[in-house]
């Protein structure tokens, strides 16, 4: 088996690596010198390759190799193999035995699962089970199998074709005990992993595929194929059901990637670029700078840059990150690193803000399970805005953050940084520091159902509790003031006001930055808290105003302009605010219990929520229902229409 350098990549010269490979042979898969490396991947299709300019090819080659370098030089060589551990380190291992270590790493690699015979004894004592350890599975086998060992390879191929002789989906398995918890196949009596989150959906049903089509399991590889081909229709008429997930997002990349790369089937192949082209672009939107803004489902409260799955796998692909240095590894890397597939340029120019600024974007995301069982007659559950200028993003849901433990963070800005990429300023109707974006599926963290108005650089956010706290949380290095009741936030190239509606001035508070910082794994370190307590009846609430340079000239200028808007409280009590701002732009929220019907006024005319849009701006493009996506940035254009 030869890796070869396809379209996608360019010319290197091979050249013996033993000297920084160690004492197996590479050279097939990487090429080049220190400073140049070259990772190549299994050939593809050519009409199945987005190409990709030289020098955005080089840049990718080089954020690879930084990647590679370091993960082999700050992760441990070893294993760990109960259930699904190895979901971590067998992406670093993997690296390990790209960047130098490979003796070490092929070993780990190979190694005796734990559960080998309570667990695995019917597939050769290989872990077909867990759907995180399935995903590094299919690269181990795939494209580092000519590197094991002719028996352990043996063992992964007849594991393999046992394990899809039929659908291992809930087939009865030995290790079962009636009454047992937990989510191994002695509690789920299954062969594969039960649980179908969307990124674990993707995993198993890839994996299944993959190793049936392998080995020859006609049956199981129809049956997955057709879900898959399913899952593409599906993805590009509703969208994704784990949608933005700025921990998840990378990790349904990865099966796809495998797909893309391994699958021998062109429909099925072509399925998995289409479903990649997808994830690109939806990613791309929020992505900037080593960044992720909101709002998203699945949301896990992490702090910007490389906060999540999301930012370190788009960063891969799109850099743009002032230094690259990386904090958080995902082990995921090293798939993208051997992967054929490019995002289209068009995502690219996305992710990296090459089009006319400032741009709003709606759109409408699913159900949660919408995508991964197929149901086209899905109905759109959330609605999102998503305005993009020049030095920041804001977005926001019409149902604001998850209450009664959601997982659903609706309100969120990304901001320019010089020196850190881009970083985030989070709030939320809460009193707990630690969950400034979602609740992560805990009850009491978000004091009552909210709702959002946003227009362009202006949003509006109410909560149904008139006493309700409120929190920021925000980079420790940001200046803050008030003036007049109003505070004020001035980032790199961003400012940012908060004016109270039926609260208290929002202020920074010293006792929630300590207890913050005290928190038991912090992720927000160097960051501090601004809070404000609700004065109200039955709603309270803040009014956010947003302008740089481009937009106003001088933070001055700003300042001046916020403190004359003009904000018409008097019907608070009802849910209903005004706000006038200097400019004439005109922004009213009328509370509705229904989000989905929320009272959104924008000079004058209210929003028509009804008709909502996958993707609706003169960027991207995609009628809820059809298929078809397209995408207009400067010097690049994308269309897929699904049939």
């Amino acid at each position: 088996m030869r890796y070869l350098t396809c379209l996608v990549f360019f010319c290197a010269v091979a050249q013996s690596q033993s000297n920084l490979l160690g004492q197996f042979d590479l050279t097939e898969m990487v090429t080049g010198k220190p400073g140049r490396l070259i990772y190549h991947s299994k050939p593809v299709p050519p009409d199945l390759v987005n190409p990709w300019p030289q020098q955005l090819e080089n840049d990718f080659q080089r954020r690879a190799e930084s990647v590679i370098l370091k993960q082999r030089n700050e992760t441990k060589a070893g294993v760990n193999t109960y259930f699904e551990n190895e979901k971590r380190s067998y992406g670093y291992l993997m690296a390990h035995a790209l960047g130098g270590n490979a003796e070490v790493a092929l070993k780990y690699l190979q190694a005796t699962d734990h559960q080998h015979d309570e667990w695995h004894r019917e597939t050769s004592g290989i872990d077909y089970f867990a759907c995180f350890t399935l995903k590094h599975q299919m690269r181990k086998y795939f494209y580092f199998g000519d590197l094991l060992a002719p028996d352990y390879r043996k063992k992964m191929f007849d594991g393999a074709k046992r394990w899809t002789q039929k659908d291992p989906m809930r087939r009865p398995h030995y290790a079962h005990q009636p009454g047992k918890q937990g989510w191994g196949p002695d509690a789920k009596n299954s062969w594969v992993d039960v649980r179908s989150t969307e990124n674990l959906w993707l995993m198993r049903t890839t994996s299944v595929y993959l190793m049936a089509e392998e080995t020859g399991n006609e049956a199981t590889r129809k049956l997955y194929g057709r879900h898959l081909l399913d899952y593409a229709r599906t993805l590009y008429r509703i969208g994704i059901g784990e949608w933005d997930s700025e921990n998840y997002h990378g990790h349904s990349i990865i099966p796809l990637l495998n797909l893309y790369d391994f699958a021998k089937d062109t429909e099925v192949k072509a399925a998995a670029k289409a479903c990649l082209d997808f994830y690109a672009i939806s990613g791309a939107i929020k992505y900037w700078r080593g960044g992720f803004n909101g709002p998203t489902k699945r949301d896990y409260n992490h702090a910007q840059p490389f906060g999540g799955s999301a930012a370190n796998s788009l960063w891969m692909w799109f850099g743009g990150h002032p230094t690259g240095k990386v904090a958080h590894w995902e082990s995921d890397e090293v798939h993208q690193v051997t992967s054929a597939y490019r995002p289209p340029l068009a995502a690219v120019n996305l992710a990296n803000k090459k089009f006319k600024k400032p741009v709003e974007i709606f759109a409408a995301k699913p159900a949660y399970d919408a995508t991964t069982s197929f149901r086209l007659d899905s109905k759109p559950e959330y609605l999102e805005t998503q305005y993009i200028a020049h030095t920041y993003q804001m977005g926001s849901l019409t149902c604001g953050t998850s209450v009664d433990g959601g997982d659903v963070n609706g309100f969120k800005m990304l901001v320019f940084d010089q020196d850190n990429g881009a970083v985030t300023l989070q709030a939320t109707p809460g009193a707990n520091p630690a969950y400034p974006g979602s609740p992560m599926y805990k009850t009491g963290i978000v004091s009552a159902e909210n709702r959002v108005a946003q227009q362009e650089n202006i949003a509006i956010w109410l909560v149904k509790d008139g006493k309700s706290p409120w929190l920021w949380v925000v980079p420790e290095q940001l200046e803050i003031s008030e003036k007049r009741g109003v505070t004020f936030i001035k980032c790199d190239r961003t400012w940012v006001a908060i004016r109270p509606l039926a609260t208290s001035i929002v202020k920074h508070d010293r006792e929630l930055t300590s207890q913050l910082l005290a928190t038991k794994n912090n992720r927000f370190v160097e960051h501090k808290v601004l809070a404000s307590t609700g004065n109200g009846k039955n709603y309270c609430g803040l009014a956010i105003e947003v302008g740089e340079q481009q937009s106003h000239g001088t933070f001055d200028r700003f300042v001046k302009s916020v403190l004359a808007a003009e904000v018409d409280v008097s019907e608070l009590n009802l849910g209903v605010v005004r706000y006038k701002a200097a400019d004439g732009k005109y922004l009213g929220i009328h509370w509705n219990d229904n989000p989905l019907d929320l009272g959104v006024w924008r000079n004058g005319e209210r929003r028509d929520l009804a008709n909502a849009k996958l993707f609706d701006s003169p960027l991207v493009q995609a009628e809820w229902g059809t298929g078809i996506l397209e995408v207009h940035t400067d010097g690049a254009e994308f269309r897929h229409e699904e049939k």
